[in-house]
């Protein structure tokens, strides 16, 4: 469910923006960045899976999960991918989605196996997705739903930000 509200409130924000225009220029804002907030959302309740019943320390794991999240969202920031702002926004909302999953995340100690094949699960998907889904480009996906649900004849794009009038950008 977290992941389900995260990738929909990430694709929202940016179906807007390409849409529409609606998008922040005093904060450099277009739409929550994927990377800040997938990571955000899997890492630390990943590693918190790996880690439950083998550490006595597992929240200390899933802040490395964390930590890892920042890192994954910050490479974004020199490659122009994204501003700081949609960085903290993704990591915001991912980090959210986390601690509402692993404050519910109390198994009776002999699930510590099904913890366990359920985060294994997790990474192979994660390392093997991109490898069979190598064509799919969810970007070009993502700018194809803005235009027809907008019925523009193109997507904007983060140099539109400083010329499009965007009713958020007219109420700064």
């Amino acid at each position: 469910m977290a992941i389900a509200v995260v990738a929909s409130a990430t694709l929202a924000s940016k179906i807007a923006f390409m849409g529409w225009g609606l998008g922040v220029e005093s904060l450099d804002f277009t739409g929550i960045s994927g990377h800040a907030a997938m990571s955000s959302t899997l890492y630390p309740v990943i590693f918190w899976l790996l880690a439950s019943g083998r550490s006595p320390r597992p929240w200390a794991w899933a802040i490395a999960g964390a930590a890892l999240a920042v890192a994954i969202a910050w490479s974004r920031v020199p490659l122009g991918a994204h501003s700081l702002s949609e960085i903290i926004v993704g990591l915001g909302l991912g980090i959210t989605a986390s601690a509402c999953v692993l404050r519910g995340a109390q198994m009776p100690a002999g699930m510590v196996a099904a913890r366990i094949h359920v985060a294994l699960l997790a990474i192979v998907a994660g390392a093997t997705v991109p490898i069979l889904m190598a064509d799919l480009h969810t970007h070009d996906m993502v700018k194809a739903t803005a235009k027809a649900l907008s019925g523009r004849e193109r997507a904007l794009e983060r140099d539109d930000l400083r010329s499009y009038s965007s009713p958020i950008k007219r109420h700064q």
